[in-house]
């Protein structure tokens, strides 16, 4: 090797605290960005902490945004400081975070566009939502045998709600079956109080306390709860919807189509409700197939046999007992269902299932498969993916309440 080569290579080397710093910070963010765009590209494998960050980075638009300005900030310095391997691994990774910012923003956008939604890109990134309506917290709906006292949360509809019986939707949390609270998604019950609905946000007994009926059980009893009070809060009770997320949207569905069915009874002495419209907000229909396909099975899985007691193998009948397609048949009321295609937890499987047994039952449905949308796609309520579900559960619960 001749001496102008020696130079040239030597040129390439880190040299002095600065560049070696800026080197060594390259590589990690080269193999930090890689690992998280394998999780966003495949979205599976919760609860691994990549996993997590991924979803992070579906959910929230300004995750990868400030992840790009970092990174735009590294290869300044090491364009100053002349830190040449530093600044060759930087370059390529702003361009995969740009694609991977833009590429959802326009597959939604497109998605929206041929769904006649109209959504803002301002908002997605800067929009924000502050909660400011005023609502009646830990009302009791029922008292357990063993004197567990059952509690929702009313949110009032907003308006001149004096003049007619205003429609009512009964809403359901998620959390796996084992844990979150009422008030887990307080910008859909405000918005939906803005609509026009009043909102019962509805707690639930959940294991080592609840049973294996008992969440539906409760679910159930609060919906009956409401019927019987309708007049108290001026709501009809020939329109009382059902919403619910995740296990919410399960337990949501499952309480509606079974309702009067002697297998799953309230957990109170309560009546029978005819619900008028279900909102199933990426929530499992098959719990049989849920637990044996999933993207996160050791999530799924730990917390459906917390939830049931065992696995299908163990309780078929309980998993079967459980599923809300159980229970469909011709006079279940209309169904939306809003999943993200990206949803590391409840596969497309699910939706297309839920469905195949509505459209065989001939029930009013509708689904929507999100591009690039993970699960809790709404917890940014300004963002595209969120937008566009405020929009379908709008129409559809105008539909159906008239």
């Amino acid at each position: 090797m001749d001496q102008g080569q020696l130079k040239q290579l030597a040129s390439w080397r880190p040299r002095g605290f600065i560049q070696w710093l800026l080197t060594v910070l390259a590589v990690i963010a080269f193999a930090f960005i890689s690992i998280l765009t394998y999780y966003i590209w495949n979205p599976r494998g919760l609860p691994n902490i990549m996993s997590l960050l991924g979803a992070i980075a579906m959910v929230t638009p300004k995750f990868l945004l400030s992840i790009t300005v970092v990174i735009l900030i590294l290869v300044g310095l090491a364009v100053w400081r002349k830190a040449l391997i530093a600044w060759i691994i930087l370059i390529p990774l702003v361009l995969l975070l740009s694609f991977l910012t833009v590429e959802p923003i326009i597959k939604m956008s497109n998605y929206a566009k041929n769904e006649n939604v109209s959504s803002s890109l301002i908002s997605h990134f800067f929009g924000k939502i502050e909660i400011t309506s005023k609502f009646i917290q830990d009302i009791v709906y029922g008292t357990t045998p063993d004197g567990v006292e059952l509690k929702l949360d009313v949110w009032p509809a907003q308006g001149d709600s004096k003049k007619s019986l205003q429609p009512a939707v009964v809403k359901v949390h998620g959390g796996g079956w084992v844990e979150g609270n009422k008030g887990n998604t307080p910008n859909w019950n405000q918005w939906l109080s803005e609509l026009g609905y009043t909102v019962f946000d509805v707690e639930y007994r959940m294991p080592p306390q609840a049973g294996w009926k008992d969440e539906v059980a409760d679910v159930k009893s609060a919906i009956g709860w409401v019927a019987e009070h309708a007049d108290t809060y001026n709501i009809d009770p020939k329109k009382i919807n059902v919403m619910g997320d995740s296990a919410g949207g399960n337990l949501a569905m499952l309480a509606a189509y079974s309702m009067g069915d002697t297998k799953l009874p309230p957990s109170i002495n309560v009546s029978a409700v005819p619900i008028n419209s279900v909102i199933n907000i990426y929530g499992p229909a098959d719990m049989t197939e849920f637990y044996k396909n999933n993207p996160s099975p050791d999530y799924v899985q730990d917390v459906m046999r917390k939830y049931i007691g065992g696995t299908p193998s163990q309780f078929p009948d309980r998993y079967k007992i459980l599923s809300p397609i159980s229970y469909i048949q011709e006079n279940a009321p209309p169904t939306i269902t809003l999943l993200g295609a990206s949803d590391r937890i409840v596969p497309e499987e699910q939706a297309e299932i839920l469905d195949r047994k509505l459209k065989e039952n001939n029930v009013p449905y509708e689904l929507y498969l999100l591009p690039r949308a993970d699960h809790v796609f709404d917890a940014v309520p300004n963002s595209l993916s969120a937008q566009f579900a405020y929009e379908k559960v709008k129409a559809f619960l105008q539909k159906n309440n008239k």
